[in-house]
């Protein structure tokens, strides 16, 4: 697990338990191999059942020993374990415009017919299970298409664009995108592209592309960094195209600045006594970086704890303020549900004791003390359990009673004042008056709300805080840094080496 990027999405994601992941140690010098000219990554997530794939243009479709099963502008959906009754399907027309009365009476009478089919075979034992099937799609509302490949397992399906790009799950691609399987057997969808394109993709997915070109090539290196140390993980794929190792978003996520940064920066690479460094980073350090081994297991000597006063830019933005100062607001009840639908189950917490904090400030032993119990959570895991953006936070036990005022614009706080059950006091109004100072309106402003007792995590940052903080990279390239100036600064004693490739 690598870190939460600065534009990823919040969503709820598995976690690996922080502490035990080992960062490789620092190795002796080795030649070392030029950038691969393309890479493989895993678009799916976490697998997938069902991959439409289409084109803006035409596309050819094959399996693996180069049979073309499709050449066209429609497209394609593979499909894992599709249930079909035996015997001849029904055929629904398509439905279209000027459509009579005695047509789309037809077409749902024909509906009636595969419906009734398919529950007759579920009581007579005629419905099967095809294990992976792949079918061509007649248009938008054809939402099942004619099968034009049924296999017992996943099989490899490759598709190249004929011209235009190709399409999947909502984004754009160069390249090929291919069918094939995770290393548990699972279907999934991999992008095979240029290297120097997927790289100008990464970094514009983890950096706004309109940040300082000092602080994009500063990212890019970052990137190109990570991509040596962890190629060829997977039996099929090299990367996941998510925050799992890197956010990948196609040709969405590229622009003239994130190519210009890979571009300038061709084939450099972070090391240290010449070998390829861990090269972690996270959104938002909160004002300082973490030594490794608060984090992960080991302690290597270029990722320590160094000010990232750059940081606190981000409180001057709209949409990045809150990576660098924020709270998180629960009653003791919601938290303990919260823990407890994460694995941890204490009853109601009575108190948390931030057992062990670094030089830096985060939090890396807390125990939660409950009604039902205590436990200790370590290292980064606080993150995770307490749901927070970073372990760079503190922690309080109100007594409610206190009002708060929430102005109506603020959507947000008056979803927090319905989610804690917050009470409401009363409604704040403005008096419209016109010119002769009559009353001509009176419009709602507020609310005063009284708040329950709550658990209150005050914090800073947004990730892990080790190795290079984006927001900070952003203020030094501001204050006049260069890439190596950045990055030299967060991997404390590196050199950059040209290994070439892209």
């Amino acid at each position: 697990m690598k870190r939460r990027t600065i534009l990823g999405h919040l969503a709820t994601c598995v976690v690996i338990a922080a502490s035990t992941l080992s960062l490789s140690e620092p190795a002796r010098a080795v030649t070392l191999a030029a950038v691969p000219a393309t890479v493989r990554v895993n678009v799916s997530l976490y697998g997938t059942s069902y991959a439409l794939i289409g084109s803006t243009g035409a596309m050819i479709a094959t399996t693996e020993d180069g049979t073309v099963l499709y050449k066209g502008g429609q497209r394609i959906v593979a499909r894992t374990n599709v249930q079909r009754v035996e015997g001849e399907p029904v055929t629904l027309p398509p439905p279209h415009e000027g459509m009579t009365s005695e047509e789309r009476a037809s077409r749902l009478e024909l509906l009636r017919d595969a419906r009734r089919a398919a529950r007759e075979a579920q009581v007579s034992g005629k419905l099967v299970t095809i294990p992976f099937e792949v079918s061509l799609l007649a248009g938008s509302d054809d939402a099942l298409g004619t099968p034009v490949l049924s296999a017992s397992r996943v099989g490899v399906i490759r598709f190249v664009a004929d011209f235009g790009y190709l399409n999947f799950a909502g984004r754009l691609f160069r390249g090929v995108l291919e069918v094939t399987t995770d290393d548990s057997g699972d279907m999934i969808v991999v992008n095979q592209v240029e290297t120097s394109r997927y790289l100008a993709s990464v970094t514009g997915a983890e950096s706004p592309s309109s940040w300082n070109g000092e602080a994009l090539a500063a990212q890019a290196i970052a990137a190109r960094t990570y991509l040596v140390t962890h190629l060829h993980k997977h039996g099929t794929y090299d990367l996941e195209g998510d925050t799992r190792d890197q956010e990948y978003g196609g040709i969405g996520t590229e622009a003239d600045s994130t190519v210009r940064a890979v571009e300038r920066t061709a084939g450099i690479v972070a090391t240290y006594r010449g070998s390829p460094i861990e090269a972690l980073y996270s959104a938002n350090a909160g004002g300082v970086t973490e030594d490794s081994e608060n984090v992960y297991a080991n302690a290597l000597p270029y990722l320590r704890s160094v000010p990232s006063p750059g940081d606190e830019l981000a409180k001057d933005s709209g949409w990045g303020k809150t990576s660098w100062e924020w709270n998180r607001e629960f009653t003791a009840p919601q938290l303990g549900d919260y823990l407890r639908s994460r694995g941890i189950n204490v009853g109601v917490p009575q108190r948390i004791e931030l057992v062990r904090v670094t030089s830096a400030g985060r939090v890396t032993l807390a125990r939660v003390v409950g009604t039902a119990g205590s436990r200790d959570i370590g290292k980064d895991l606080t993150r995770y359990y307490f749901g927070l953006k970073s372990s760079l936070f503190t922690v309080q036990f109100t007594e409610g009673g206190e009002a708060e005022w929430v102005s109506w614009r603020d959507t947000a706080r008056l979803v927090d004042m319905g989610i804690l059950g917050a009470e409401l006091l009363g409604t704040t109004y403005e008096r419209i008056l016109n010119e002769d100072r009559e009353l001509t309106a009176i419009r709602i402003t507020g609310a005063v709300y009284k708040l329950p007792p709550r658990v209150i995590f005050y914090g800073r940052g947004f990730g892990h805080g080790v190795g290079m903080s984006q927001w900070g990279a952003q203020g030094m390239a501001l204050n006049g840094a260069n890439y190596e100036q950045i990055l030299k600064h967060y991997y404390q004693g590196i050199a950059l080496t040209s290994i070439g490739g892209a």
